[in-house]
């Protein structure tokens, strides 16, 4: 009786303390990833894959014509696995690895069915912030003008603090006299 206890507190404590597998934090990157996905598993164009619906938190419905009709998919983005499941064709089961860039907040996937012929890997990027795209934007010129902005910043704020103290200077001048 005290084994069927202990093993019985030890299945409750697992379930409890079980940590859920985490979806990523970005909607926008896992329906493109969920479409170039579908569509490379039909090999057909990504253009073709049609976004229905999300259905929880890291599960989309995807709809695109294949084998004569219209089928829907359910993608299942996970923090390292990507699950395809056909709603209507149940063979149309995949379980793909993929990691994610968090410098790039890019998702790669390295997936090449051989009934498709294609050595490209799917890579799906998050919308950048306002404030990364700046910062892109800036970085994304050539270091000459980069340089040359620095030095027109650098002259433009000597040449006003010099002016201040030139006033400064002047200002004990003009009440002496």
């Amino acid at each position: 009786m005290r084994y069927i206890t202990r093993i019985i507190l030890a299945v409750m404590a697992a379930i409890v303390f079980a940590q859920p597998v985490q979806a990523t934090e970005f909607m926008d990157m896992d329906i493109s990833l969920g479409k170039q996905i579908v569509a490379r598993t039909l090999c057909k164009d990504p253009v073709e894959v049609n976004y229905v619906s999300r259905v929880r938190e890291n599960v989309y419905l995807f709809s695109v014509f294949y084998a004569n009709k219209q089928a829907r998919f359910f993608v299942g983005v996970y923090k390292d696995m990507i699950r395809v499941q056909g709603k209507d064709f149940q063979t149309v089961t995949r379980s793909i690895p993929y990691h994610f860039d968090s410098a790039a907040k890019c998702a790669v996937v390295d997936y090449f069915p051989p009934d498709c012929p294609t050595n490209e890997r799917i890579v799906a990027c998050s919308q950048k912030t306002i404030e990364e795209q700046l910062d892109e934007k800036f970085w994304d010129r050539p270091i000459p003008e980069l340089l040359e902005e620095d030095l027109r910043n650098a002259l433009a704020d000597n040449a006003t603090s010099s002016s201040d103290a030139e006033e400064d200077d002047q200002a004990p001048e003009n009440g002496a006299q």
